[in-house]
């Protein structure tokens, strides 16, 4: 008799070392059901799931039917699924989908023919799967369903790959583009470079550490629990996340305005909300404009590839910034026009790169990018508040994350072959802070603009005030008006 699969042996899988996983978010209405086959068809392929495939498109259709049908928008109308896939090889695959709604799934459903198994509901749940259990999620915003199903495939063939190595869709040939359909797949690096992270949800992850400090949902415990203890000892840490991303949204708007219309977004981190991205900011300006968002984190991509669906302008790469002539030799890089200007976007992304890398990031793309191009960044300040900083240092170097702040004269060394616009650079403010027993207001990052070259009469930096010294104390109080 084989054993009785139970709510244990669901956890004992995904916390299982050998996992290898996969998600992908999708807006929350009917077309995403058949973007989640596609997803769940294609991932399967590329992990030698072929024998699962065709029983977890059908329960993820099932599942990813259910939530768009019966899950709550929210305030403004949105709402989000996400739909995650877990390889254990030879012991199980484990297919989840989360949404919005805490009540448990509904049994009969309904809905227009060919996007889920009309009106039989769960029961191909039940029946195609080992297991399937309902449960909270862990940030309290709705439900996780999950459904365990058997991998009766005990070894590999020989010589064939692992389903670890098979993550990521494989590297394009030189005469062969990678794919970049709409399903939230990631496009591999070139050959050339080293291997880019898989999604490993037990350990932080800057990006999901910066969106939990700024109020998001896409993030898990170990993202939380290094979350909660940077807030605990810098208390303005989120002010600062959300100055500095309003800040690069007025600096898109002001280079769309002085006619950038190509824009290359590096380290992007995840997608915000429509109307808050580099490319909603530029096309409200150019609506021509087109932007390369690029970041190494694999489920950064698989959110911007879900974002970037309704917006055929943009495209996502998955690439490590840091191994720069690989990431600019991408076709996603190429098809940008390198005979008109473009926009090249660091904002928040340099603080998490030692020195030599970030300086011969900086000393490539400015041989790379076109005459009248532009360099934008925004860079944590190390001396914007000095008894913190330490501490934010030491707290992610223990969670193994490099987090380098500088002050704006080491910054500006970075950039000595750039032409840096003197009335651009700023100290981005924090709104109704101030430093215990000074005047000037708390900042958190400075910024400045740079061009390629600099045309007589043309200023590309936003209208900002130039930098002055703020005396920071290690606290802060909150502004008196």
């Amino acid at each position: 008799m084989s054993h009785r699969i139970t709510r244990s042996d669901l956890l004992r899988a995904l916390d299982s070392p050998a996992a290898v996983s996969a998600c992908v978010a999708l807006p929350s209405r009917l077309e995403s059901v058949r973007q989640t086959r596609r997803f769940v068809s294609d991932q399967l392929g590329r992990w030698g799931c072929e024998s699962l495939t065709d029983s977890t498109v059908r329960i993820c259709s099932e599942l990813a039917a259910n939530a768009v049908t019966h899950a709550e928008p929210d305030a403004a109308g949105r709402g989000e699924i996400l739909v995650s896939l877990t390889f254990v090889a030879g012991e199980a695959l484990i297919a989840q989908v989360a949404d919005s709604d805490p009540s448990p799934p509904v049994p009969k459903i309904t809905r227009p023919q060919g996007l889920a198994e009309s009106g039989r509901g769960l029961s191909i749940v039940t029946k195609l799967s080992d297991y399937w259990s309902a449960s909270p999620r862990s940030d309290g915003q709705g439900k996780t369903v999950s459904a365990y199903l058997r991998d009766h495939q005990q070894s590999l063939a020989p010589g064939a790959a692992s389903a670890a190595d098979r993550a990521l869709p494989p590297p394009a040939g030189p005469d062969r583009v990678p794919s970049e359909d709409a399903a939230g797949l990631v496009a591999a690096a070139e050959p050339g470079g080293t291997a880019l992270p898989q999604l490993d949800f037990s350990k932080p992850a800057l990006a999901r550490v910066c969106d939990y400090v700024t109020g998001g949902t896409d993030n898990y415990p170990a993202d939380r629990a290094l979350g909660r203890q940077l807030l605990a000892v810098a208390p303005w840490l989120d002010r600062a996340a959300a100055a500095a991303r309003a800040h690069g949204q007025h600096v898109v708007r002001h280079l769309a305005s002085q006619g950038i219309v190509q824009f290359l977004d590096l380290g992007c981190g995840l997608p915000r909300r429509r109307g808050r991205n580099v490319h909603d900011a530029a096309q409200d300006i150019q609506r021509e404009a087109s932007v390369v968002y690029v970041d190494r984190d694999p489920m950064v991509q698989a959110h911007v590839r879900t974002v970037l669906e309704e917006t055929p302008r943009e495209m996502g790469l998955h690439a490590d910034i840091t191994l720069t002539e690989d990431m600019l030799a991408q076709p996603s890089i190429a098809r940008l026009d390198r005979r008109r200007p473009m926009a090249v976007l660091l904002h928040e992304v340099l603080p998490w790169i030692d020195d030599d890398k970030a300086r011969h990031l900086l000393d490539t793309l400015r041989s790379w990018v076109p005459d009248g191009s532009v360099l934008s960044v925004v860079h944590a300040a190390a001396d914007s508040h000095p008894e913190s900083t330490p501490d934010l240092v030491a707290l992610h170097q223990e969670a193994g994350i490099l987090y380098r702040p500088r002050t704006l004269e080491q910054l500006l060394a970075f950039a000595a072959d750039w032409d840096v616009e003197g009335p651009g650079i700023t100290a981005v403010l924090l709104e109704g802070l101030r430093a215990v027993g000074g005047r000037e207001p708390l900042y958190g990052s400075y910024a400045f603009t740079a061009c390629a070259s600099e045309p007589a009469g043309r200023r590309l930096g936003p209208d900002a005030p130039a930098h002055t010294p703020v005396a920071a104390g290690g606290a802060y109080r909150e502004a008196t008006r």
